[in-house]
């Protein structure tokens, strides 16, 4: 079970320089197609953290096309990571596991960021069989750092964001983790993260491996997941995921599952916004859509999030060299 403890430093061997704690939260405004993230990679034992903060509307497709992208390396590491405040002006602290707030104030001055995170069901231990009855099965192939302590969670984000002189309403639902242990990340292999929201009436939560074909993105095995309800929630035991994409980017997507008590869903997906992005972790990049969300006469919006290795994508989709 997931606590407030959870979001300080774990316990951990103080020689292990590699032992690293992430911290992520993903929103929206889907009314302007605005998509945003806030990211944290520490290494306590070094005594540096990284940060990421990433905000784009509509389509990017290249770096340079990114609203406000602002990326600060060795940063000094905060003592207490469950309530700090970095040097580049991004703040956060959890009143509870379950109540969470940002706050980000660029140094030029360019943007702002102020989110509230209430969840919209209990955390998950993706490793813990009382959270995940798949967890023996959850780990991401090939990414060892991803498959030691981690958290997922869904719920409710409000607050504001201020952009280049202009304000928006942030009020979406959407998706946090939080992982930690050692993590000696290079670019491996590659996973996606996907957030389902459709309205009050339900919301999922599933990963799935990446693999490439013949230059395309494979979505599968499915890992884990969760759909959440009124406050509960359950298991998705088993999920696919076939998407359709220009350049890296997802532009639409169908996702079929089927939950712990047997009903099966299928979702549709057409992006909104999306952007390659290639700093939250030297050895990857990922590639974030806003996704519309429908399945029958429900709809919403929240992410889609693929993850890969920069290694294992230039083997998979780079021209080969000849040596003729």
């Amino acid at each position: 079970m997931i606590t407030i403890d959870d979001f300080k430093f774990h316990e951990r061997d103080p020689a292990d320089r590699t032992w690293t704690e992430t911290l992520f939260i993903i929103f929206s405004n889907a009314e302007h197609a605005i998509s945003g993230n806030l990211y944290c990679l520490a290494r306590p034992n070094m005594g540096v953290i990284h940060n990421s903060i990433e905000i784009h509307k509509g389509f990017s497709f290249h770096p340079w096309q990114i609203d406000h992208n602002d990326t600060q390396m060795h940063l000094p590491c905060p003592e207490d990571y469950s309530d700090f405040t970095l040097e580049n002006g991004l703040s956060f602290k959890a009143h509870s596991a379950s109540d969470l707030e940002w706050h980000y104030k660029s140094l030029d001055g360019n943007c702002e960021v102020d989110l509230d995170f209430k969840a919209a069901c209990p955390l998950i231990d993706t490793h813990d069989p009382e959270d995940n009855p798949l967890a023996g099965q959850s780990k991401v192939k090939g990414y060892e750092g991803w498959n030691n302590g981690h958290m997922e969670g869904k719920g409710h984000i409000t607050g504001r964001l201020l952009v280049h002189g202009k304000e928006y309403e942030i009020d979406c639902v959407d998706g946090i983790n939080k992982s930690w242990g050692p993590r000696n990340d290079w670019g491996s292999r590659g996973a996606t993260w996907v957030h389902i929201d459709l309205g009050d009436e339900l919301s999922a939560f599933l990963v799935l491996d990446i693999s490439f074909e013949n230059k395309e993105i494979v979505y599968g095995p499915f890992r884990y997941g969760y759909l959440a309800k009124s406050g509960q929630r359950w298991a998705i035991i088993n999920a696919t995921m076939r998407a359709e994409r220009l350049d890296m980017l997802v532009t639409r997507a169908v996702v079929e599952l089927e939950d712990a008590n047997g009903e099966k869903h299928t979702v549709y997906g057409k992006t909104i916004a999306g952007a390659p992005w290639y700093n939250f972790n030297p050895s990857s990049a990922a590639f974030q859509t806003l996704m519309h969300w429908q399945c029958g006469n429900l709809s919403g919006h929240s992410h889609i999030a693929d993850f890969v290795g920069l290694g294992y994508m230039s083997r998979g989709m780079a021209d080969q060299y000849s040596t003729d």
